[in-house]
C-alpha cells in the first residue's frame, strides 16, 4: 500500500471510530495537526454519570448538595469522592488525596466528563503525579478553567484530549455567571449545538484587520497560569497554534510584564493569532484601568492577528470554548471565531 493510500485508511478509521492515538504525535506526523476534532465525546445522555473533582481551591461542604442538585435538575447524575474536601493549607485536600480524585475521574470506566468544583490554585500541584500516570484508554472531557488551565495544557499537549474552557460548578450554582452562559454550556454538553460562530471578534492589529481565514487548534486560558508553564515538562506549546488568553484582578502593568516574558520567551514566535478574552478588574489606585491599552500596545507591536473576544473569562457572561481542538478564525472587519463539535 503506498504512503499516501495507508494515511488515509488511518484517517477513516479515526474518523468512524472515537479513540485517542497513543501517542498523539503520530496523528500529528499523519495529519499534520495536534489534535483530532473525533475525540470530542458524543453529547451527555439523560441520567449519565459525570465525575466532579476539585483539584485547586475547596469551598464550604454545603456546596456538594447544591451541585447534586443543579446537576440533577441537568438530568445528570453527579459522582463526587467523600472526601473530596479535607485538611490543607491551601486546597480543597491534600496533594496526594486531590490527584487520586482526579485519577479515578481519568480511569472511571463509567464516565467521559469530568467538572471542576473551582479553580484558585492547586492544579499545578499535581502534574508532577500526572505526568507519571498511564493516559488512560478512553479519553475524558475536563471542564474547568481558571487555575484548572494547567490540566488543559497537559491533556492537550501530553494527551492530545480536548478540554472545555468553562465556568467550574461553583460559579454555576452560585449564580456567579448569567443564565444565558449556563444556557449555552448546557446545550454544548447536552448536544443541541454541536457548531458555533463567536462572532463580533475586535481586530486590534493591521494583521487582524486583513480578510483572512485562519485554520488551526485553539490552547490556552489563563494568562497567569500560562505564564507559569513555561520552563516546566507542561509548558504551552504554541507552534502553528490559536492562542486565547484571560485573567482576573491582574493590572495592566502586570498583564504587560507578562506579555514581555511571552514574546522574550519565543512563545509567540510561530503562533497563527492571539485571542483575548475578558481582563475582568485589575483596577488602579485611582479606579481607572491600564488593561486596554496595554493590550493595545502589544497588539500593535506583534506582526501576527490579536483580537479581542469579550464573554470568555472570570465575567458574568462566560461562554464555554472548546481547546485543543481545530477551529476557523475570520480575520477582518467582522472577524469571528469557528468551531465544528
Amino acid at each position: 500500500m503506498k504512503a499516501h493510500a495507508w494515511k488515509v485508511c488511518i484517517r477513516e478509521t479515526v474518523s468512524r471510530v472515537r479513540i485517542p492515538l497513543s501517542p498523539p504525535l503520530m496523528y500529528k506526523a499523519l495529519n499534520g495537526a495536534d489534535f483530532m476534532p473525533s475525540l470530542w465525546p458524543l453529547p451527555l445522555k439523560k441520567s449519565e454519570n459525570i465525575d466532579v473533582i476539585a483539584p485547586a481551591f475547596g469551598y464550604f461542604p454545603d456546596i456538594l448538595v447544591k451541585i447534586e442538585s443543579f446537576l440533577s435538575y441537568w438530568d445528570l447524575h453527579p459522582l463526587i469522592p467523600e472526601d473530596i474536601f479535607g485538611a490543607d493549607i491551601l486546597c480543597a485536600h491534600a496533594d496526594e488525596i486531590r490527584f487520586n480524585h482526579l485519577y479515578k475521574a481519568l480511569n472511571n470506566q463509567k464516565s467521559r466528563y469530568i467538572w471542576c468544583l473551582r479553580g484558585g490554585y492547586g492544579s499545578t500541584r499535581l502534574l508532577s503525579f500526572l505526568k507519571d500516570m498511564p493516559m488512560p484508554s478512553i479519553p475524558k472531557l475536563l471542564i474547568g478553567s481558571s487555575d484548572i488551565t494547567a490540566l488543559h495544557l497537559f491533556l492537550n499537549q501530553k494527551w492530545g484530549w480536548p478540554s472545555l474552557h468553562a465556568a467550574p460548578l461553583k460559579a454555576l450554582v452560585m449564580n456567579e455567571i448569567s443564565e444565558e452562559s449556563i444556557s449555552g454550556l448546557k446545550a454544548l454538553l447536552l448536544g443541541a449545538q454541536t457548531r458555533k460562530k463567536h462572532d463580533h471578534l475586535i481586530p486590534l492589529n493591521s494583521a487582524a484587520f486583513q480578510k483572512r481565514s485562519v485554520n488551526a487548534p485553539i490552547i490556552g486560558g489563563n494568562l497567569t497560569l500560562i505564564e507559569s508553564s513555561l520552563g516546566t515538562f507542561w509548558q504551552a506549546d504554541t507552534f502553528g497554534k490559536i492562542i486565547f488568553l484571560e485573567d482576573v484582578d491582574e493590572r495592566g502593568y502586570r498583564i504587560d510584564r507578562s506579555l514581555v516574558h511571552f514574546s522574550q520567551a519565543g512563545l509567540f514566535e510561530h503562533a497563527k493569532a492571539i485571542i483575548f478574552g475578558d481582563f475582568i478588574g485589575g483596577k488602579e489606585k485611582d479606579g481607572t484601568s491600564l488593561i486596554e491599552p496595554v493590550l493595545q500596545r502589544f497588539a500593535n507591536a506583534i506582526p501576527i492577528p490579536v483580537l479581542k473576544m469579550e464573554g470568555i473569562g472570570h465575567g458574568f457572561v462566560d461562554s464555554p470554548l472548546p481547546l485543543g481542538i481545530p477551529v476557523v478564525l475570520e480575520t477582518g472587519e467582522n472577524s469571528s471565531l469557528i468551531y465544528q463539535l
